[in-house]
């Protein structure tokens, strides 16, 4: 079964390909540019789908840090470290909301 690149979870039942593919890139203090992988599909469970198709954008970074949290990741409880975090899944996220995505079954 495949896994929601939005949550981690598995339970993939839709693909998301958008039509305007954006690149996202992070920028370190000293200026190196490092891209953000991203083939330009992105799977969804049914509870991430709903809230891409409802561009939820809040929500949408909430689960998946909170899932991220419970899965074990490294993900600060608070301040500005989190602050990061989501704005950086947020940009990535962005690639797909901001694309005008078609959304098919898988």
């Amino acid at each position: 079964m495949s896994e929601c690149d939005f949550c981690c979870l598995p339970g993939a039942r839709w693909l998301y390909v958008p039509q305007d593919r954006a690149t996202v890139a992070l920028m370190s203090d000293n200026g190196v540019v490092t891209p953000l992988p991203n083939d330009g599909r992105w799977r969804a469970c049914n509870l991430c789908s709903h809230l891409v198709d409802t561009d939820d954008m809040e929500r949408l970074v909430a689960r998946s840090l909170t899932t991220l949290r419970t899965l074990g990741a490294p993900v600060p409880d608070g301040g500005l470290e989190l602050e990061h975090m989501a704005m950086v899944v947020m940009a990535n996220f962005a690639t797909v909301l901001a694309g005008r995505p078609s959304k098919m079954p898988l």
